[in-house]
C-alpha cells in the first residue's frame, strides 16, 4: 500500500463489537495509523449523540464524523457542525404519514434527538443497542416542523422488505432508501449516502480517491466502497457488500480492521 492518505471506517459490525466497544488493540492501531498522517473519518448511521461516545473512547482528537449515513459531518469532541443536509420535510411527512396508516414502527432524528412515538420493543432495543435516549412525543412524530436528518424503520427482516419495497414503490427518487441492518431501513435526503459526502471530503482535502480505503459490512456503506480506491469488507459483511469490496478482512469481533492496518498500512 503506497499513498494512502485517507481511511474511512463505519463503525457498528464494522469497526465496534457487538458490545458497542472497540478494544485497546484497535485504538492502539489507529493511533499508530494517524501518526502516519493519515486521516481517519467515521462513517456511520448514527446521530452524534451515540456516534460520539465510540469515538471518544478513540482518544483521537477532533476527527470529524460522517452521521446519518452521509446527512451530517460534525466533530467528535467539539461537535462543531461542518456540513448537513436534511430530508425533504413535505416528503418527511408523506412517508411519517404512510407509517402512520400502516403501523410501521419509525423514529426520526431531528437536531440529535431520538423521536419516537411511544415506548416500544423496538425503541427499548434501539436504546440498549446504541445508548440513545428516545424521547417519546406521540403523534407529534408524525408531522415534524422540519426535514429530519435520518428517518429509521425498525422491524423483523421479512417486514422491513415489505417496506423497502413500498418506500421504492412511492418514493424513489424523492430520498434515499438503504438498509443498514437487516431489521433497519433508513431514509435519507436525495443524493445523500456515505459515498458522496465522503467524496466531497477528500475532495476538500485535495485528495483523490485511490488515496482513500473504506471499510464497510452493510447495504449503507456500498456508495463509500465504491468511491474509494480500496474498498474492505469485514467477514461478517453482507454478501452484497463483499461483491463490491476488493478484499474482506477478519470479522469485527475479531478486530478486523485493526488487522488489516496492522498488515497493509503500519
Amino acid at each position: 500500500m503506497t499513498d494512502i492518505r485517507l481511511l474511512a471506517i463505519d463503525l457498528d459490525d464494522t469497526l465496534v463489537r457487538e458490545d458497542n466497544t472497540i478494544s485497546d488493540y484497535t485504538r492502539s492501531i489507529l493511533k499508530k495509523v494517524q501518526t502516519k498522517g493519515i486521516h481517519i473519518v467515521i462513517a456511520t448511521g448514527r446521530m452524534y449523540q451515540t456516534a460520539r461516545p465510540v469515538g471518544h473512547a478513540m482518544d483521537m482528537g477532533d476527527l470529524p464524523m460522517i452521521l446519518f449515513s452521509g446527512g451530517l459531518v460534525q466533530r467528535i469532541e467539539s461537535g462543531e457542525n461542518l456540513w448537513e443536509q436534511t430530508v425533504d420535510v413535505a416528503v418527511a411527512k408523506e412517508i411519517l404519514q404512510l407509517a402512520k396508516a400502516n403501523d410501521w414502527y419509525v423514529q426520526s432524528y431531528v437536531d440529535d434527538e431520538l423521536l419516537v412515538h411511544h415506548e416500544t420493543e423496538e425503541s427499548r432495543m434501539y436504546e440498549k443497542g446504541v445508548g440513545a435516549k428516545p424521547v417519546y412525543i406521540g403523534d407529534a412524530v408524525y408531522t415534524p416542523p422540519k426535514g429530519p436528518n435520518k428517518l429509521l424503520f425498525i422491524a423483523k427482516p421479512e417486514r422491513i422488505r415489505e417496506i423497502e419495497a413500498e418506500m421504492n414503490r412511492v418514493f424513489a427518487g424523492k430520498v434515499e432508501i438503504v438498509r443498514s441492518k437487516p431489521n433497519f431501513l433508513e431514509i435519507n435526503s436525495m443524493n445523500c449516502t456515505k459515498g458522496s459526502t465522503l467524496a466531497h471530503m477528500v475532495e476538500d482535502l485535495g485528495l483523490k480517491p485511490e488515496q482513500v480505503v473504506a471499510f464497510g459490512n452493510s447495504q449503507n456503506d456500498i456508495s463509500m466502497l465504491e468511491y474509494a480506491g480500496t474498498a474492505v469488507a469485514v467477514a461478517n459483511a453482507d454478501d452484497n457488500v463483499k461483491v463490491v469490496a476488493h478484499e474482506v478482512c477478519p470479522s469485527n469481533e475479531d478486530d478486523g480492521v485493526a488487522h488489516w492496518l496492522e498488515a497493509h498500512i503500519l
